[in-house]
């Protein structure tokens, strides 16, 4: 995101080669860079002695080698923001090396994307506390990028564990189809505010200082971005998600625009929710037949 400016801990994001980050933990950052992932899905491990690993990745097996190498195989827990392919998978094999326990929210969804091979025992709840090895780290429920979405707080450190909630230097993506919202995303951010975080270890990029003046800014950016969307539907009147985009956000082209697409989706169904926008036929995804007009 252009317009996010904070003070940044800068460390080599390079796969497979484990980087302390703090006492307490280490970031491997797994081999799947892409336009959505960026250098790639960041796998942490908290421990010195005994491990507790926190969005396992992908099933990539020279990835699970590096979790490996990192820990000695000594994991007890494994943890996972949400269930997105490129967090989750490696859990189960993961577990079925180690006898590790998994934790985590399993989804409500089976579309695209999602890993179906996710099922903690049993979901993590508000507050939950999950020991670790001399250290404690508390479930933050955080709706938004998907329905079922947990921030993990490292109590000693003032560390939150962050997935897809926020990441450094990019806009998450939310995709209503797959149990996204941004009424939820506003909340969520909201949520984290006077928690007395200091630092946020996203799971995409790098770790991020200043956390309130994180959320303040991400905030107001999607409360920005909101406000184009309803200038440009005073002006137009109407129109499909596939024609407000380029108006929206002119810059973009290429791949990246999926996501836009998916994310002025996720605005104007906030608008439709807080009453200021209405749309016109039930249609999945993104259709050209769905028409949205704002409310005067």
């Amino acid at each position: 995101m252009a317009d996010l400016h904070t003070t940044l801990v800068h460390f080599d994001l390079e796969p497979g080669k484990p980087v302390q980050i703090s006492p307490l933990v280490q970031r491997l950052t797994a081999d799947n860079a892409s336009v959505f992932t960026g250098p790639g899905t960041n796998t942490y491990i908290v421990g010195t002695e005994r491990f507790t690993v926190i969005d396992p990745g992908p099933n990539d097996q020279a990835h699970i080698d590096a979790i490996m190498a990192a820990t000695g195989g000594r994991i007890d827990k494994i943890l996972a923001t949400h269930t997105h392919e490129d967090h989750s998978p490696a859990a189960v094999p993961l577990a079925e090396l180690t006898g590790a326990e998994i934790f985590g929210l399993r989804a409500d969804s089976s579309y695209e994307y999602i890993d179906k091979t996710f099922l903690p025992e049993q979901d993590v709840t508000e507050g939950q506390i999950i020991e670790a090895e001399g250290c404690r780290l508390r479930c933050i429920l955080t709706p938004g990028h998907l329905r079922q979405h947990v921030c993990f707080l490292l109590e000693e450190e003032q560390l939150l564990f962050t997935g897809d909630h926020i990441m450094q230097g990019a806009t998450v993506v939310i995709v209503p189809i797959h149990g996204g919202s941004m009424q939820d995303y506003f909340h969520s951010l909201q949520k984290l505010k006077g928690m007395g975080i200091e630092r946020l270890a996203p799971a995409h990029g790098h770790v991020l200082q200043q956390a309130e003046q994180v959320i303040d800014e991400l905030y107001a950016h999607r409360v920005a971005r909101e406000n184009t969307i309803l200038a440009v539907l005073a002006e137009h009147k109407k129109g499909t998600v596939e024609e407000l985009a380029p108006l929206v956000y002119p810059e973009l082209e290429g791949e990246i625009t999926k996501g836009a697409l998916a994310i002025l989706w996720a605005h104007l169904q906030k608008l439709v929710d807080d009453g200021r926008a209405k749309r016109t036929h039930e249609k999945h995804w993104i259709v050209g037949e769905e028409i949205w007009e704002i409310i005067e």
